[in-house]
């Protein structure tokens, strides 16, 4: 069983009556699949898209009046199967939603794309799995952010990116 875990040695602030941990930003939160997003992941996607036939057309390769031509245009059946066009169209998304600040959808948005990656990988190739990590750690990143900005912290309760493992771009 994988789960959370969280390298939690950060001191102990109280703000309006509340015990906060502080993750200092050497620290490093390990991010990994918990058992529980196999059922969150299908309920996400419900909520958001309807189901994933829908979820799929949001993104313009799956269009029917997507243009199928051009000068350099190559394509083939192989590339229109490929479930990458989800996933990665669901990064972005979940990149812009991230960008406006909107860090309780950006979370969701990135756990419905590591839920179709890990669906969808080879967990024997490593670069797969080193994606699927990268994934996740955007999703406890948001979820650390949206809840900063739930709980009206001050700048200094504030999760920073390096304590995902992410870079401060």
């Amino acid at each position: 069983m994988i789960e959370h875990q969280k390298i939690d040695t950060g001191r102990v602030l109280r703000y309006r009556g509340d015990i906060h941990r502080v993750i200092f930003r050497e620290q490093l939160v390990q991010c990994e699949w918990r058992r529980s997003y196999d059922r969150l992941v299908p309920m996400l996607i419900k909520e958001h898209f309807g189901d994933p036939g829908v979820l799929t057309r949001q993104f313009p390769c799956m269009k029917s009046t997507f243009v199928w031509k051009g000068d350099d245009f190559i394509i083939s059946a192989e590339a229109l199967a490929n479930p990458n066009n989800e996933y990665h169209g669901l990064e972005r998304l979940a990149a812009k939603s991230h960008q406006a600040g909107s860090w309780q959808l950006a979370g969701e948005y990135w756990l419905i794309a590591a839920g179709w990656r890990r669906n969808t990988m080879d967990a024997e190739n490593e670069r797969h799995v080193e994606a699927l990590q990268f994934v996740l750690r955007h999703v406890e990143y948001n979820r650390a952010l949206a809840e900063w900005k739930k709980k009206k912290r001050g700048r200094n309760a504030m999760p920073y990116p390096g304590q995902f493992g992410l870079s401060d771009d």
